[in-house]
């Protein structure tokens, strides 16, 4: 079960990708994001659409939902099996104890970590 997005829209600032041609991601927000969140939701590009990030797929606590706690953190897969990237958005770098909570986890789970400030 995944969480609702609410309020939060970090995905359309920080996310890499493309909506329609038009280029998003690393703070540049989606030309499509509108106060109230996206305005093509219902026809949003699969790229948006299959994105879940780690907090709505329950893995993180509720005070880590991205708009609160300016980190994004996805679930990543690359050669050497599954990771977490964690990326500080809206101009803030990842705070110490973040980092922490992250690197404990991480050794619990197995998991490697990629920070991105």
């Amino acid at each position: 079960m995944f969480r609702e997005c609410g309020e939060c829209t970090a995905c359309c600032s920080w996310l890499i990708g493309d909506a329609f041609g038009w280029e998003f991601g690393c703070g540049k927000s989606c030309r499509f994001l509108e106060k109230g969140g996206c305005g093509v939701h219902k026809a949003r590009p699969e790229s948006c659409r299959n994105y879940q990030c780690a907090w709505s797929q329950n893995l993180l606590p509720e005070e880590m939902r991205p708009d609160k706690c300016n980190i994004l953190v996805s679930v990543e897969f690359g050669e050497q099996g599954q990771y977490l990237k964690v990326i500080g958005i809206n101009n803030k770098n990842i705070s110490n104890d973040i980092k922490k909570w992250f690197i404990e986890w991480g050794e619990k789970m197995n998991t490697y970590i990629m920070f991105i400030n």
